[in-house]
Parts: C-alpha cells; sequence; structure tokens
C-alpha cells in the first residue's frame, strides 16, 4: 500500500482492534483466573480438615476428638458445615449420636462410597459441598468389624466462599486501572507508531538537510517506507552525490594549489580581511622561526615587521590593504625569533570580491639573505682586493719610477736596496693572487689532492720552514707525543694549513710572545694545536671565524690580510676528513685546532 493516508487509516484501525481485544482478553482471563483460585482454595479446605479428622480418629481421639478438630477448623471461618457421619457398620458396633447420622441425600450418598462435590450459589457467592468416604483400613480392623475397603463413615464439608470473593473487588479495580493503563499504552504505542512510519523519516530527511548544510556531503538517507518519503530520500541523496561530485573537483585543484604552495621553496602567507594570518607555508615557517600554530589568526605584523633601508616598518607604509595601488613589492630586513638578521623580498597579490573590494592578500617573501651576502662578500672582497693589490703596486711603482730617474745617479746599494723592496712587494702580490687561486680551486674541488705516508715531524718541519721564512724573530715551541703514526696526507697542502695558523698567530700576537705548536694522538685522530698568545677573539667572532674575508679587528692597528687563510684551512682539513675549531679568551690568547685521521697503512 502506497501512500501516506491510507497507512495512517490503516493504523489507526489495527490500533482501536488490538485495544478492544487486549481489553476482553483481560477480563476473561481474570475472570477465569478468580474462579479457579476459589476453587483450589475451597479443595485445600476440604483436605485439611479430611486429613485433621482422619488423623484424630486413627490416634483413638473417639467423639471429644472429632469436636475438637471440628472446632479449630471451624475457626476459619469459612466451613458452614464440618461433620463426621458414621457408617452402617460402625453404627451397628459402637452405636452412634444423632449428629453422627446422614442428614441428607449427598450423605447417604457418600455412605455408598461417592465422592460428591457440589457447587450452588447463595447471596451471589459460591458454597461448595464436599462428601469424602471414610474406608477401612488393614489397620483399622483392629477396632472395626468390618471388611478392609468397606465404607464405615463420611467427612461432610461445606465451605461458603462468601469472604474470599468478597476481597475480590481490589481485583477487579486493578483490572479497571490495568484497562485503562492499556489503552494509555496503546496510545503511547500508536504514538511510538506513527513517529517511526512518518516522523523519523521526516526527520531523518531535517538532519541529512542540517548535514549537507554544514558540508558532510557523505551523508546519505537510508528510508525504506515505500511511500512518497522514500521518493524524496531518494532525490536527496541523487542531489548529494552530485554536490559531491562538483566539491570532490573543487577539493582536487585546492589540494593541488596547497600542495604547490607548500612544496614553494619561497615562504607564502595568506592574510585575511581582517589583516590577520589565515595560512601560512613550511617555507615561511623556516625563514620567520615560527610555528604555524604560532601564528595562525594573528596580525601581519607579528608575522613579519619588515624594515627597509631607511628603518621605517613596511607594515605602516605598504600595507597592500592601505595602499591598494602601490606596486606589490618590499624588500628589506627580517629579524627572526633566534636574532639573526634576514634580507627578504615580499611580493604580493590582492584578492578581490565581486564589488572590486579587497578581501585578502596573499604574500611571496624569498629569502635573499644568501644573495646579499654574496654581494656583501664581493663588495669586502674587491674592497679587500684592491687595497692588498693597491699596496704592493703602489711600492713597485714608486720604486721603479725612481730608478728610472734621469737626473738622478743611485749608487749599487741604493739601487739593490729598491730592487729587493720590488721583489718582496711582487712576492706578496704573487702570495695573495695564489692565495685567492688556491681557495677557488678547494671550493670547486679542482685541487686534486696528491695524498702519501708522512710523518707527522716531516710536516712539522717543513711549516717551521715556510714560518721562518717569514717571520724568522717569532719563536715557536713545538711539543710531539712520541710514536705518532705516519698520515696519509697531501703533505704540500697539510704544510699550509700549518704556515697558515702560524702566521695568523704571528700577526695577532703581541712581540717577544712565544708561539706554542703541540701534536698528540686522540683515539683514532691526531689533533694538531696552534696556540698564541694575543689579544684573543670575542665569542660572537667564533662561529664565522673560517669563514671567506671574515676578520676580526682585535688590535688598533688593524692587521694585513684579506681574511682567506683560515678558510683555506678549513677546506684542506676538510678535504683530508678531518675537522677544524677554535678556542680562545679574551686577554688570554686562541687556540686553533685541527685534526686528521688515523689510517691503517
Amino acid at each position: 500500500m502506497r501512500g501516506l493516508y491510507p497507512k495512517i487509516m490503516l493504523l489507526v484501525g489495527g490500533v482501536f482492534a488490538v485495544a478492544l481485544f487486549f481489553i476482553g482478553a483481560i477480563v476473561y482471563v481474570s475472570e477465569s483466573q478468580i474462579e479457579r483460585e476459589g476453587i483450589v482454595r475451597a479443595e485445600t479446605l476440604n483436605r485439611m480438615a479430611f486429613e485433621a479428622l482422619y488423623a484424630a480418629m486413627r490416634q483413638g481421639g473417639g467423639r471429644d476428638g472429632n469436636l475438637n478438630v471440628i472446632a479449630r477448623m471451624r475457626g476459619l471461618g469459612a466451613f458452614t458445615r464440618l461433620r463426621v457421619v458414621k457408617g452402617a457398620p460402625v453404627v451397628a458396633q459402637f452405636g452412634a449420636q444423632a449428629d453422627e447420622l446422614p442428614e441428607d441425600a449427598f450423605e447417604q450418598r457418600g455412605l455408598a462410597g461417592e465422592v460428591i462435590q457440589h457447587i450452588r450459589w447463595q447471596d451471589g457467592y459460591r458454597i461448595i459441598r464436599y462428601v469424602t468416604p471414610l474406608r477401612v483400613q488393614p489397620e483399622c480392623q483392629r477396632c472395626h468389624l468390618a471388611e478392609i475397603g468397606a465404607v464405615n463413615g463420611i467427612i461432610s464439608t461445606e465451605i461458603s466462599l462468601q469472604a474470599y470473593e468478597s476481597a475480590l473487588y481490589p481485583r477487579r479495580d486493578f483490572l479497571i486501572a490495568t484497562t485503562m493503563a492499556s489503552l494509555v499504552a496503546l496510545g503511547l504505542l500508536t504514538f511510538y507508531a506513527l513517529r517511526q512510519m512518518i516522523l523519523r523519516p521526516v526527520q531523518k530527511i531535517q538532519h541529512g538537510a542540517t548535514a549537507i548544510a554544514q558540508g558532510n556531503l557523505a551523508h546519505r538517507l537510508t528510508l525504506q517506507t515505500g511511500d512518497e518519503l522514500e521518493t524524496l530520500a531518494t532525490e536527496f541523496n541523487q542531489m548529494t552525490r552530485e554536490l559531491q561530485t562538483s566539491y570532490a573537483k573543487l577539493a582536487e585543484e585546492q589540494d593541488k594549489v596547497l600542495a604547490a604552495i607548500e612544496s614553494s621553496r619561497d615562504g607564502i602567507w595568506v592574510s585575511d580581511v581582517n589583516k590577520r594570518v589565515a595560512m601560512v607555508n613550511s617555507a615561511l615557517e623556516k625563514i620567520t622561526g615560527r610555528a604555524r600554530a604560532e601564528v595562525l589568526g594573528q596580525p601581519c605584523r607579528f608575522l613579519l615587521g619588515v624594515a627597509p633601508h631607511a628603518g621605517e616598518v613596511d607594515c605602516d607604509d605598504a600595507c597592500p590593504f592601505v595602499h591598494p595601488y602601490d606596486s606589490g613589492r618590499v624588500e628589506g630586513k627580517l629579524l627572526s625569533t633566534d636574532g639573526k638578521e634576514m634580507w627578504i623580498d615580499v611580493s604580493y597579490g590582492r584578492v578581490h570580491d565581486a564589488q572590486g573590494n579587497v578581501t585578502g592578500v596573499v604574500h611571496i617573501v624569498h629569502d635573499m639573505t644568501q644573495r646579499k651576502e654574496a654581494e656583501d662578500l664581493k663588495d669586502e672582497f674587491v674592497s679587500l682586493v684592491s687595497h692588498e693589490l693597491r699596496t704592493p703596486l703602489h711600492h713597485i711603482k714608486g720604486f721603479a719610477t725612481t730608478l728610472l730617474q734621469t737626473d738622478v745617479n743611485w749608487d749599487a746599494a741604493t739601487q739593490r736596496d729598491f730592487l729587493e723592496s720590488i721583489n718582496r712587494e711582487s712576492d706578496r702580490l704573487a702570495m695573495l693572487v695564489e692565495k685567492i687561486l688556491h681557495l677557488s680551486r678547494l671550493e670547486t674541488g679542482k685541487l686534486p689532492m696528491e695524498k702519501d705516508w708522512h710523518a707527522v715531524d716531516d710536516l712539522i718541519a717543513h711549516a717551521l720552514q715556510r714560518k721562518n721564512a717569514i717571520a724568522p724573530e717569532r719563536r715557536v715551541a713545538t711539543t710531539s707525543a712520541r710514536a705518532l703514526p705516519p698520515l696519509f696526507v697531501d703533505a704540500r697542502e697539510i704544510e699550509v694549513v700549518l704556515a697558515n695558523l702560524l702566521a695568523n698567530a704571528d700577526k695577532y700576537s703581541p712581540p717577544h710572545r712565544d708561539i706554542a705548536l703541540t701534536v698528540a694522538r686522540q683515539d683514532r685522530e691526531i689533533i694538531f694545536c696552534v696556540a698564541d698568545q694575543g689579544v684573543g677573539i670575542a665569542p660572537e667572532h667564533l662561529e664565522q671565524i673560517f669563514t671567506r674575508f671574515y676578520r676580526v679587528d682585535t688590535t688598533a692597528r688593524r692587521a694585513p690580510g684579506i681574511g682567506l687563510g683560515l678558510a683555506i684551512c678549513k677546506r684542506i682539513v676538510e678535504a683530508h676528513g678531518g675537522r677544524i675549531w677554535v678556542e680562545s679568551k679574551i686577554g688570554v690568547g686562541s687556540q686553533f685546532f685541527f685534526s686528521l685521521p688515523v689510517q691503517e697503512k
């Protein structure tokens, strides 16, 4: 049956039919139960009386014993008749009183051996008459002259059920209350049925619509009512599938865009119309040093307070929300959470609504720190090299010009002194160019290492020779552990490391202070240490001391050089699988260490 109206009519008719049947069944069952319980009660009382009188007679209580039992049983209030009637054999043998003789036909029939149960009505209540024969048992022949099984008496009882049945009025009241409760229950059942068949499907449809409105496009309605509601649910599910397909395509495109944003090496963040951060990618987390959860929902200023060259804050002067027609690009400095200053380039694009209002801004942050550092290094390199090259060239040019003057006759000693100065400055110029080329070949990997087995003492001796050629007046105290194994190294390059460290110690040490060179073995490494007694290096410079072109002004007079010596040392040591580091205390001096691995020969 299709359609809601026939279903409702059928359901209401069925409910009333069930109600009528249920009420009739309750009445019938209750009345039958009352009748059965009354009969059972009467039979129980009759059995009690019979067993009590029979027991008294077996015990020889005689007439007085029987009367005592009868008096006790009548005390129960239900017996209207209770007597013992003697049969002919007993009367013939012992005689009988008038009240021990049969009074009516029921007792006569009982003396004939018939068991009688008779029900009559009096004043609307039942009275049940019982006549039960007493037969001679084998043990009774000791007293009675009768055959076994002969009837020698009866027990006649009459039990009124008035008191019992008058107590049934509360049951009738209970039956009426039960009937009313049943009707209420049927009403509730009807409501429940209507709810299951009509209200519940409608609620499912309503909940499904709410779920779809909240974005749960995977929700489906499961109705099997066979009516208009099921048809509506089917159409609803079809609409939801179409929406899910459309949103899935949009989500796929969005995921592609988000994946591209997340994988970008440039930092990207999106700010909403309230100038708060709505999205950031991993690259921006690395640039700023701030976790994504920390910055989402925060103002743009909290994430990226960029200051340009002049120092003013671009968040105030170049905000894309405040100035919607500017160039869309800002370059400036950013201070990360770890205190490092970074150069960044921020380009942004505005998101507009249909009315042309700015609803958001997409920012792309490019870290230009390395490029800026490279530019700074280049500028510093040009400045240092220009200065370092200009000094020997000025000397060479000056001495050569002086020698070429025709109006002056120089003696041989003066000419030789000028030529030695030209030669010395030429060597200095050549050494500077050699250092630049040497570092370049090390960094590009174009300098092959010609490794062989060399004794540690030989490496130290050759390095000292180089040092003596440059600074013969500086004394070096050497300490070397015994029985050091030979090293598989490029001797020329390791001698360059030692010579550079010794020259560096000489450069920054006061006059007449010794330099210490110690060599010791530690596990699978040989540790070299060059220690001076100079002014020391401040802690903030230790991390960058091995960077090319990096120099530390530790004295009022800046030491000559372009900051390549330690950078060359680092590349050579690392090319041999070792490591290099420095320890220093201001006013005490510095210790430069480097290690070389011990290999099996």
